[in-house]
């Protein structure tokens, strides 16, 4: 989402040669010959274009009006990287796939990387982007080939992105619709916000790699910035007008409390704007750090307004067509009840298996999960009340809020299973740890006594003799961390080679491990999230931004990547643990005043930690408090998220455009 506000302009088209780029130079004055330089997999640092082989000068601007033309007919965004070669990775696919990940590019985003000294081409494109696997190959095929053959690189991208355009249904940009000032219904509101929000877009384009502009064109792009918030700000406050008369003020609150988050943004760059332009004269450097925290300002407000859209759009869709969401979310609320049973066996036979402990992140689940089976047969009948009254604006509140809760239940109830899973999976590796970590005492038997190695191999075999079969994920962890103090005193006297094999062995199990416990956290998070607070927050998102270091720098640095898994361990069980606290805190008997029963679904307490976080933040991304599921999107274009970053694989030579195992599609080939 956010990585379509981060794009490059033809004054900071962004060049990764660096240093590389003037020696390169002096080398062509001298009239040395200069070979190909090849490139490792490459983060676009949200640019549109990055042209690290300078092949396209002064054809930037055109190259980067047809990708703004497909974002405005499809709103999906294609990227490109031109490198002389693709290097770092086994195939051209497996290079363009995990530039795509390290850029945090989207499900409906595209990548098109070009190795120009190779004559290779390789898209990496999203599973949501909006063309068929035929499509992208005839746009290869008929518009990009012909044109790359004949070093052609402008037109080759150009005529690839207008293919695409053509494909998703249109082939020219509706962002400069005017906007015509006219008073809506209730009926009337979803057409101006669709068309608002896009003026938006069409007028907010984030400059990437401001770094790289010079003080004067950074000075213009901070000014620009504060018009168009400005401007957005005055938008915004008319479509929360057009919100709160529809929906009424409890379901907007998110909403305006984003837009007063973004007004108090754009107050201090405009304070910090009037410094600059005061009588006393700043450094080049003072300025320049003055119009980067403006810049970064506009962004951060821009970013808060456009978390509404979605969660608005949600809300309208369901009034759109109230009858149908009314029966889907009644069909929904049958099988939720079906996963509740499921899970309710599930912790009974989890509880009689493994320690208090071990299974503490679900113990209350289905009491929890009942709970909010109950708020969504409450939100279902006043939704049929008030649909058959003809007050379908509040109906469609209704609606919405059984849907979260309904989404909430589902997601905790997954949590359950997923915990029996990891349990039994937790048996198996802690054998393998076990033999892993018994090995390295060996090893350590014949190397020089020392007071470190000492002390890692009697807490090696301390972990050994304590292993606790009915927690199983607490002891894989605890073996799993002996065995990395143990190796960081044996790796001074372990050779390059075997320090390395051993990291590889090592980190396969402990990312797993770390994704396994970050998932576990992430949906205990997601299914508490009225109660969970910012410690348990930060946390997690550490541990993730840990783990996709860990898995993006697995072939070129095992010991760094082994590293960074056990950081993301260490962090995703400090999250769970520090969540757990913050529910038992909610959970405590003050809290209870109101209860959950089936009356008012506006009760105090616990009850309020849910409806809260159902009701009062419909309008800011599908609830902001509860035990129930959802999650905040991440910053990048990911759907899940991740800005969750895939790993890539795939094939290099000429391929159909079918799906890789990175989740990513695109065929690729040579011109």
């Amino acid at each position: 989402m956010a990585a379509r506000w981060h794009r490059s302009t033809s004054t900071a088209s962004r060049v990764h040669r660096g240093g590389t780029t003037l020696a390169l130079s002096s080398a062509l004055l001298l009239g040395v010959a200069t070979p190909a330089l090849a490139a490792p997999p490459v983060d676009l640092a949200g640019a549109y274009v990055v042209d690290e082989a300078g092949v396209l000068g002064g054809d930037l601007a055109r190259v980067e009006s047809a990708i703004d033309r497909l974002f405005e007919t499809s709103g999906a965004s294609l990227y490109v990287v031109i490198v002389d070669r693709f290097e770092g990775s086994p195939t051209a696919a497996a290079w363009a796939d995990e530039s795509a990940a390290i850029s945090g590019l989207g499900d409906r985003d595209a990548l098109l990387a070009i190795a120009v000294d190779d004559r290779e081409y390789q898209p990496s494109v999203g599973t949501d982007f909006p063309a068929t696997d035929a499509q992208l190959e005839a746009a290869a095929t008929d518009a990009l080939i012909p044109e790359l053959r004949n070093d052609n690189w402008a037109a080759g991208i150009i005529a690839y992105a207008d293919s695409l355009t053509a494909a998703s249904g249109g082939g020219s940009s509706v962002g400069d619709i005017p906007i015509v000032p006219i008073v809506l219904g209730a009926g009337g509101i979803g057409a101006a916000w669709f068309f608002i929000a896009r003026a938006r877009r069409k007028k907010n384009p984030v400059t990437a790699a401001v770094d790289a502009q010079s003080t004067a064109e950074l000075d213009q792009t901070a000014s620009r910035r504060l018009v168009q918030l400005d401007d957005a700000l005055t938008t915004s406050e008319q479509e929360l007008g057009f919100a709160e008369a529809q929906f009424g003020t409890a379901p907007t609150e998110g909403f305006r409390t984003a837009l007063t988050q973004a007004k108090g943004l754009v107050a201090d760059a405009f304070r910090v704007r009037r410094e600059l332009d005061d009588e006393n004269p700043d450094t080049d450097e003072q300025k320049r750090e003055a119009l980067l925290h403006i810049v970064a300002a506009c962004d951060e407000a821009d970013d808060l307004l456009e978390a509404q859209e979605d969660a608005f759009d949600a809300l309208r869709d369901v009034e759109k067509d109230l009858p149908a969401a009314l029966a889907a979310a009644s069909s929904a609320r049958a099988a939720a009840a079906a996963a509740l049973a499921a899970a309710e066996a599930t912790v009974q036979r989890l509880t009689s298996e493994y320690s208090a402990a071990a299974v503490s992140s679900v113990v209350e689940t289905p009491a929890q999960a009942r709970r909010l089976l109950e708020l969504a047969d409450t939100e279902l009948a006043e939704a049929t009340t008030r649909q058959q009254a003809g007050e379908s604006s509040e109906a469609a509140v209704d609606v919405r809020s059984a849907q979260l809760a309904l989404a909430q239940l589902t997601s905790a109830t997954a949590a359950v299973e997923r915990l029996a899973a990891d349990l039994g999976e937790a048996r198996t590796a802690v054998g393998a740890q076990s033999d892993d970590l018994r090995q390295g005492i060996a090893a350590a038997g014949g190397l020089p006594e020392s007071p470190t190695l000492a002390g890692a191999v009697a807490a090696a075999e301390s972990a050994l003799s304590s292993i606790d079969a009915r927690d199983p994920i607490a002891a894989l962890e605890r073996l799993i961390a002996v065995d990395r103090e143990l190796d960081a005193q044996l790796a001074g006297a372990r050779a390059e080679s075997e320090r390395r094999a051993k990291a590889e062995a090592a980190l396969d199990r402990t990312l797993a491990s770390a994704r396994s416990r970050i998932l576990s956290a992430t949906e205990y998070v997601n299914a508490h999230r009225g109660a969970v607070g910012a410690d348990a927050r930060s946390r997690l998102a550490e541990a993730q931004a840990q783990e996709q270091v860990a898995a993006s720098s697995r072939a070129s640095d095992p010991v760094g990547a082994l590293a960074a898994a056990q950081r993301a361990l260490d962090l995703a069980g400090l999250a769970l643990s520090s969540a757990e606290n913050d529910v038992r805190g909610a959970m405590a008997p003050t809290g209870l005043v109101g209860g959950y029963g089936g009356g008012s679904s506006r009760g105090g307490g616990v009850s309020d930690a849910i409806i809260g976080g159902l009701i009062g933040g419909l309008l800011s991304g599908g609830g902001g408090g509860g035990f129930g599921g959802g999650s905040s999107r991440p910053r990048f274009g990911s759907s899940g998220g991740s800005s969750s970053r895939r790993p890539s694989s795939g094939g290099s030579t000429r391929r159909s455009s079918s799906s890789r195992s990175s989740g990513r599609r695109g065929g690729g080939g040579r011109f």
